[in-house]
């Protein structure tokens, strides 16, 4: 284990029965960073988040977290380590509150009641996430976009050190989308690890501390957004055109093709 790195791919392969979807990926993270993951569609960015989750294992290499290998880690263990986002999550007729409440489930016993330092968590759970007013309103009757920021409350309530987010900005209007990569930034400056699979390079490029760009399947480029996101990497991965354009206050990469 190389000395404070949070999140260790060491050599990753990933395929469906025999169509390879990951190649040799070896990269580490550390605590208190929120890292975009990036590509081209098809690149292997939501297979990166489930074998870091332990949702599949690797067909070669190992993923270790906090200097164990995922596998070993119980479930238990993992949900208290590991807050998950997925790309399509699953709405069960609860309402918002009770929903967001499922996130407190790793520190209950069986189906015992909720505490009420349960209940703070959850509370302030929805208002980072936006979703406080909804809370008494069943999750069914929401908006794709609020369910989204709902999920995200969920995976807040869990107080995980680890939270891993597949296209946490999906139905989002601009003005919520901003808001999630403030919070996700925000939570990594006070220590968490966000990791979440993004479209939009200029969300990556203004909030990240580090982006992790995949094509086809392998790891071409790591490191912070300034210095990743050049336009001759756009050409490379995403074959698309872009002046070298950076914002004139915070001095990174504007995207603009």
């Amino acid at each position: 284990m190389h000395e404070g790195r949070l999140i260790e791919f060491d050599r990753v392969s990933f395929a469906y029965s025999s169509e390879p979807v990951l190649e040799d990926l070896a990269f580490g993270l550390y605590p208190g960073q929120f890292v975009g993951i990036v590509g081209p569609n098809g690149a292997g960015k939501s297979t990166v988040l489930k074998l870091m989750n332990r949702l599949l294992a690797p067909s070669k290499g190992e993923v270790r977290i906090a200097g164990r290998s995922v596998s070993e880690y119980s479930l238990k263990e993992l949900a208290r380590l590991i807050a998950f986002v997925p790309q399509e999550p699953e709405y069960f007729p609860f309402t918002v509150r009770e929903l967001v409440t499922l996130g407190r489930s790793p520190y209950r016993s069986g189906y015992g009641s909720v505490s009420p330092r349960d209940a703070e968590i959850v509370e302030e759970a929805m208002r980072e996430a936006g979703v406080v007013e909804f809370a008494d309103r069943p999750v069914d009757q929401l908006s794709g976009g609020e369910r989204q920021r709902v999920t995200v409350a969920r995976a807040l309530a869990q107080k995980t050190p680890i939270l891993l987010l597949d296209e946490p900005t999906n139905h989002l209007d601009i003005e919520h989308q901003l808001h999630i990569c403030r919070l996700l930034q925000a939570k990594a400056n006070a220590g968490m690890t966000c990791v979440a699979v993004l479209h939009d390079l200029n969300l990556v490029a203004s909030y990240c501390h580090e982006v992790l760009v995949l094509d086809l399947g392998r790891l071409v480029a790591h490191g912070a957004p300034g210095g990743v996101l050049t336009p001759e990497l756009v050409q490379e991965v995403y074959h698309v055109h872009i002046p070298d354009i950076r914002h004139p206050v915070t001095g990174r990469p504007v995207i603009a093709p």
